[in-house]
């Protein structure tokens, strides 16, 4: 087995500073380089400069070679098209975390929009300064662009399912809005984005303020100096595209849904505002509380002062000159639990100032094979589920649809849920916190990315730091995972580690995992359904042919940088095809129905097995089946195969003493252009327990069965 150094250990780890303080220099739509002013001017009066306590620059931008995502050609000779070089006046600023429980104003509903097919919005002359400028002209001036209420987009949301025409659109796609605004002396503004897909350069009033890459995680800025008394305008370019060096790069087996997806609000804030800070349980501890403080304006240096009124619990935190404070007391808490969802109310305060929160405290560790939760043995019975609704076509994106979603968890008997591929709204995270529903978290490094570029590193560092901001005091999540199924490589590996030293400076009070790719074990499988079918073909070699049961041992290096194993594997439904073609190949006679028939039978015997002594999360496994479509026992795409396929698989896994989990795949058949059986997929991933319909298949109630009884059996 290929070996590699072992991840620092937790101890030497542990956070000292918070994540939310990520350069300003750091990775927005260009890359990693450095950030001039733009052509418009920088802002008069600038809110003070956040301390930068975490710094990636320095194995990042010296080596950083992406190209600018903004610019749609490179060609000198045709200034028709030449992109501008317009570069926000902005960094990408500290997460303002809670938001919802801050003041704010919200930016939903109705956006006017302009589809850029050929990306000439802001690199064509005829239409002056651009899109962004959102530019008004008299009636004898020319001006090729504009927004009219005739082309409206519902904010938040897909383009894809609001407009038929768009349904299959990548690329570009301008959003425009005006809202009133009535400024408050000695307050800052903020706007805040929950997540839009892909690309973001934000504009208020003309002024390019913040650029911003990754779909899934939130980001924020401060234009109080950009806003004015009454009428505003607010203009986004989102580009769904991404590249090769991106996180997630354009391969995806789901629909990449483009637009301006979740919650837009401006935030207001005092002049020294709480950014973010940390209340968590010490790790391996149930009864330490620690966590940090940060301010951010003209008086960082002030007394906070720390309230959980239920547990009696006050605290007077004192903070640095640069707004910082860690704290530590000890608190007889009652711990959160999937029985017992216990929140509290935390109340920071400053000043004429606070803010309050709902957290839970529990203690999430490994000793061997097992997982503990608050000290005792825990088998996680989930299910993986990708951002589409339940309740309407497209993403997910509401309290309803997270609801929606936490209803079919409890008929279904879990206590847990796989947030596939990348990190999903605020608002089911928050559902599940409530509910007690054990949650994975996941970012989208999937398949083939740019393991060697260093700005592919960059971003995926930022795009976890905002995710980790975001969630970082929600109970639920007890498991952040590195990526989903990526092939080993020397340039992987070194990823990875990277990564893994990352997040858990970041946060040492959660488990890292990863989905590895169940390639392992494979060719064994096959050398013993092709002996059994030439035992069946030959009574004399039948005599002497009885192989050993397949064991599946997961040897990915991976494995040395996580805490919890995660594999994912399908047999029962890919394998069979595949190992049909090769024995082809080598002149046998079989059908896949021998062989499916022969899985089906036979996997039972198998087991899956590794030397890394940590629990084991099968993170995937399952078959397609088209809601209604029934058929015998060997008939693909039917409910009832796929009911066959579960109950063989959950016996075989039963033979795996590491098991401590699985999360099937999935919850709910979702689009997949990837997808290409018209007949049945119809661009659909039909692999669900509920159909696009959010209708339950059979194996909906043979899982919920099985769930039943597993947890009256622990």
């Amino acid at each position: 087995m290929a070996t590699m150094p072992a991840v620092a250990s937790r101890t030497r780890l542990r956070r000292a500073t918070p994540t939310l303080f990520i350069t300003s220099l750091l990775l927005m739509a260009t890359g990693c380089g450095d950030r001039n002013e733009s052509h418009q001017g920088a802002a008069k009066n600038a809110a003070p400069a956040v301390v930068n306590r975490f710094d990636l620059t320095a194995d990042t931008v010296a080596a950083c070679t992406q190209a600018a995502s903004h610019d749609v050609a490179d060609n000198d000779e045709n200034p028709l098209f030449k992109p501008n070089d317009f570069k926000p006046v902005k960094p990408n600023e500290p997460l303002l975390a809670n938001v919802r429980a801050r003041n704010t104003q919200t930016l939903n509903g109705e956006w006017n929009y302009i589809v850029d097919q050929l990306g000439v919005g802001d690199a064509s002359p005829l239409l002056r300064g651009g899109v962004g400028e959102n530019a008004s002209y008299g009636a004898s001036e020319l001006l090729e662009y504009k927004f009219t209420d005739a082309y409206q987009l519902q904010v938040p949301g897909d383009w894809n399912t609001q407009q038929d025409a768009l349904f299959w659109y990548r690329g570009i796609v301008w959003y425009q809005r005006d809202f009133n605004y009535q400024p408050v002396t000695g307050e800052r503004s903020h706007i805040y984005f929950g997540g839009a897909n892909f690309a973001k350069d934000v504009y208020v009033n003309g002024t390019l303020v913040i650029r911003h890459e990754g779909g899934f995680t939130p980001f924020n800025t401060d234009v109080t100096d950009y806003l004015k008394p009454g009428n505003n305008s607010v203009v986004v370019k989102v580009n769904s595209m991404s590249g090769p060096a991106q996180i997630p790069t354009e391969y995806n087996d789901w629909m990449n849904y483009g637009g301006i997806t979740r919650d837009v609000m401006l935030v207001q804030t005092p002049a020294t505002v709480l950014r973010n800070y940390k209340v968590q349980l010490k790790n391996d501890s149930d009864n330490i509380v620690e966590g940090w403080v940060q301010l951010d304006g003209q008086q960082p240096q002030q007394q906070l002062v720390l309230t959980i009124p239920e547990a009696g619990i006050q605290q007077t935190i004192e903070t640095d000159t640069n707004g910082y404070a860690t704290f530590s007391f000890a608190a007889d808490l009652s711990l959160w639990s999937p029985q017992s969802p216990k929140l509290y109310e935390v109340e920071l305060s400053y000043g004429s100032h606070s803010i309050s929160d709902q957290i839970g405290f529990r203690d999430i560790t490994t000793e061997g094979e097992d997982i503990l939760l608050n000290g005792e043995s825990i088998f996680l019975r989930g299910i993986s589920n990708h951002e589409e609704s339940l309740i309407h076509p497209g993403r997910a994106h509401s309290q309803a649809d997270a609801e929606a979603v936490i209803s079919r968890l409890k008929e279904l008997n879990a206590n847990f849920i796989r947030l596939a591929h990348y990190p999903h709204n605020e608002y089911i995270v928050r559902a599940a916190d409530k509910a007690g529903i054990l949650v994975w978290s996941e970012l989208p490094v999937y398949h083939n990315i740019d393991f060697k570029n260093p700005c592919t590193l960059a971003s995926a560092k930022r795009q976890y730091s905002e995710m980790i901001d975001r969630d970082q005091n929600r109970a639920a999540v007890v498991l952040w995972s590195l990526g989903n199924e990526t092939p080993e490589s020397d340039a992987r590996d070194a990823f990875f580690k990277s990564m893994a030293e990352h997040v858990i400076e970041q946060d040492d009070t959660r488990l890292l995992t990863a989905a590895l790719l169940g390639f392992g074990g494979m060719e064994d499988v096959g050398k013993y359904i092709g002996k059994l079918l030439y035992a069946e073909d030959n009574a004399v070699a039948g005599m002497f042919i009885n192989p050993d049961p397949v064991v599946i041992e997961i040897t990915d290096p991976l494995g040395e940088f996580v805490d919890v194993l995660g594999y994912n594997e399908y047999l029962g439904w890919y394998l069979s095809g595949m190992l049909v073609d090769g024995m082809r190949a080598q002149g046998m006679e079989v059908t896949e129905a021998q062989v499916r028939e022969l899985m089906l039978s036979e996997m039972i015997k198998f087991k899956i097995v590794s030397s890394f002594n940590k629990p084991l999360v099968i993170s995937e496994f399952g078959a397609g089946a088209k809601k209604g479509r029934r058929g015998g026992k060997l008939d693909v795409w039917t409910e009832d195969y796929q009911v066959q396929v579960y109950k063989q698989q959950l016996t075989m896994l039963a033979n795996s003493p590491a098991l401590r989990g699985v999360s099937p795949w999935v919850l709910k058949d979702f689009r997949a252009p990837y997808r290409l059986n018209t007949d049945t997929q119809e661009y659909w991933n039909r692999k669900g327990l509920v159909s696009e319909q959010n209708e339950p298949k059979l194996v909906f109630e043979f899982l919920s069965d099985y769930y039943q009884k597993k947890a009256a059996s622990m």
